[in-house]
Order: structure tokens, then C-alpha cells, then sequence
């Protein structure tokens, strides 16, 4: 996966509905697009990752262990996984891209994961 392919899937998952949570003083869909452009500010060359554990029991863990992974953006501590071929995103955490503890869960709403 390049960086055009993974801007393009984000993309393709900003089109449908997101399930945030809208602040008190502000549309639904001002607030989306405030989000939704602070994610594309974080995109990066996608990276091939590896989870390692899960703060969630009962989630998508075995998947996204068993399935070939990438980060494709990133804040701080906090990364934005993906399934390879796949319109699934999960949030994890970890200093190492080779040692992901993802939150739990998955789905295809990328804003949904990326601001859990």
C-alpha cells in the first residue's frame, strides 16, 4: 500500500455516515469535517504493522493479528490501522509499529476508530 492508496481509502470512508459524537454549539457536519480534515493531516507513508495484544477482549484482535496490517496514519502515541484489501480501520497504540496494542475494535468508519 502507497500513501495515495491509503488517502483514497480514507476518503472512500468519509463519504458515509460517522458515528461521533457532535460538541454541544456545533452541526454534525461541521464537526465532521473539522475531524475529517485533522485526519488527513496525519496520514502517512502506510507502514506495514504488527498487533500484539488488545485492550478489548471479545473484539477484532484475532483478525487484525492474523491478517496482514498497516498503519496509514498517526498522532503522537496513536495509530490508524488497516486490513490489507479490506475497508476496515481499528485504532491502536504503541511507540513500535511492529508492537501494536489496538483498542479492540473495528469497522469501516474511519473517523468512528480514529477518534475512539
Amino acid at each position: 500500500m502507497n500513501k495515495s492508496e491509503a488517502l483514497s481509502k480514507i476518503k472512500s470512508s468519509l463519504k458515509g455516515d460517522a458515528q461521533v459524537i457532535t460538541p454541544k454549539g456545533e452541526t454534525y457536519e461541521d464537526y465532521v469535517e473539522r475531524l475529517s480534515i485533522k485526519l488527513l493531516e496525519n496520514v502517512i507513508d502506510p507502514l506495514e504493522a504488527k498487533v500484539v495484544s488488545t485492550c478489548a477482549k471479545n473484539g477484532d484482535f484475532e483478525k487484525y493479528k492474523n491478517c496482514k496490517v498497516w498503519a496509514i496514519a498517526k498522532n503522537k502515541n496513536s495509530w490508524l490501522l488497516t486490513l490489507d484489501n479490506k475497508n476496515e480501520f481499528a485504532l491502536g497504540f504503541g511507540d513500535d509499529p511492529n508492537q501494536i496494542m489496538m483498542h479492540g475494535f473495528s469497522s469501516s468508519d474511519v473517523l468512528g476508530e480514529w477518534y475512539t
